[in-house]
């Protein structure tokens, strides 16, 4: 990765929740997590210090409003000589949701980001306000710096795609710039990096993101073809609280009746492995399963087949498949589910070492047998992504001024 000198703040705004991930290059230095607590009927908000080591300190201090965050992160930075004057940000930088063809780049934020964010909430009345919020407090807070809008699904909007469209009337599809954007670009766009400098890259290959949040992409000569997720995430893959693809018809029946943004609510919070096995931790779904618990059991079965069938789904699009790659929290560290997913795929060429798992040295392993097509673990990086981009486009605004 180039520049890796720079020092970047990565924010994620929550919608009563904010952190702040603070890096040099791409090491993450410090770490600051608010959240909101319930203290005598109202609402406080507290904040965490996670160390480069891992050690976690609570600030003996709580605040009314989570707008004062950012004036506070400052201050915290500051005292513990993470930014000074020698050792000033570089930028910020804020993911943004595939909501429209503007969000499929990445942008230094003016006053069309905002007009394109307020445009956004239609299909995003969830993210976007908190994503707003925290862009307008990094303003203040940090004066001068450049705040970046970092695209869900830059890395996934190339012409190679072939299912970017939606099968809806022209003029609808212009009114709401509607399209398959997908996301989880950041990880994919890692991912698909790391297999090119290791020299493992296939013709027909597929990644699969698989976390709290899971999806799936498809890769042809290095370039993404299809993707899982679309307009929203909620597309695709049933996910730890998301629905995946459902009815069209359900979600119409719920907006009737509890109104847009609470059936969203619903379908993006209170679903997927929840809904069904009552955990979002898919750990306590597997070990609940394994105790005789028919919900997490059919949780379970439920998201092996989804993954497998998805993967049977885009290598019939591609005529073949020579490669699957796992990664995010439960594709590199679940073995249970890896396995799972493949003893469905055997008669695609693939089997699994039993019990292989991921070199953390190394960062990816092929846990295929000798005579299998290869199935790597690689471990995702998305903030190395989000930096090595940010930095390119910092660099490139300052050439063109020095020009």
């Amino acid at each position: 990765m180039a520049n890796n000198t720079k020092i970047f703040l990565v924010l994620n705004s929550g919608s009563s929740s904010e952190k702040f991930s603070l890096y040099e290059g791409e090491d993450e230095v410090c770490s600051l997590y608010f959240e909101g607590i319930e203290e005598d009927g109202k609402k406080k908000f507290i904040c965490t210090v996670t160390k480069a080591d891992g050690t976690e300190e609570p600030v003996n201090k709580k605040w009314d409003s989570l707008d004062t965050a950012f004036v506070e992160a400052k201050a915290i930075f500051e005292k513990e000589g993470y930014i000074n004057e020698a050792h000033p940000l570089d930028g910020i930088l804020v993911r943004a949701v595939a909501a429209g063809k503007y969000f499929t780049e990445n942008h230094i934020v003016d006053d069309k980001t905002f007009e394109e964010l307020e445009k956004a909430k239609v299909t995003f009345p969830l993210h976007i306000p908190g994503t707003i919020r925290g862009l307008k407090n990094a303003a203040k807070a940090f004066p001068g710096i450049p705040i970046i809008t970092m695209s869900d699904s830059e890395a996934l909007t190339r012409p190679s795609r072939k299912d970017t469209d939606y099968a809806l009337p022209k003029e609808i599809i212009e009114e709401y710039d509607f399209g398959r954007w997908g996301a989880h670009g950041s990880s994919y766009g890692y991912v698909i990096g790391r297999i090119k400098e290791l020299g493992i890259l296939e013709k027909k290959m597929i990644i699969c993101h698989l976390g709290s949040g899971c999806s799936m992409t498809a890769f042809e000569d290095g370039e993404p073809a299809y993707t899982s997720m679309g307009e929203t995430p909620l597309e695709g893959l049933m996910c730890s609280t998301r629905t995946g693809t459902i009815d069209a018809t359900i979600g119409a029946l719920l907006a009737e009746k509890y109104g847009v943004k609470r059936s969203i609510e619903i379908m993006m919070k209170e679903s997927g492995l929840l809904a069904v096995g009552g955990s979002n931790d898919m750990r306590e779904i597997i070990a609940n399963a394994e105790e005789g618990d028919e919900g997490a059991a059919k949780a379970y079965d439920m998201f092996i087949e989804d993954v497998a069938g998805m993967i049977g789904e885009f290598a019939a699009k591609m005529g073949g498949l020579d490669a699957i790659v796992f990664t995010a929290t439960i594709g590199e560290r679940s073995i249970a589910v890896r396995s799972a997913i493949m003893s469905h795929l055997e008669f695609m060429g693939f089997k699994l070492k039993p019990e292989a798992s991921l070199d953390k040295s190394a960062g990816y392993t092929n846990v295929a047998e000798e005579d299998s097509k290869p199935v790597y673990v690689i471990q995702t990086n998305e903030a190395a992504y989000m930096i090595k981009k940010a930095s390119e486009l910092i660099d490139e605004q300052q050439n063109d001024l020095e020009e």
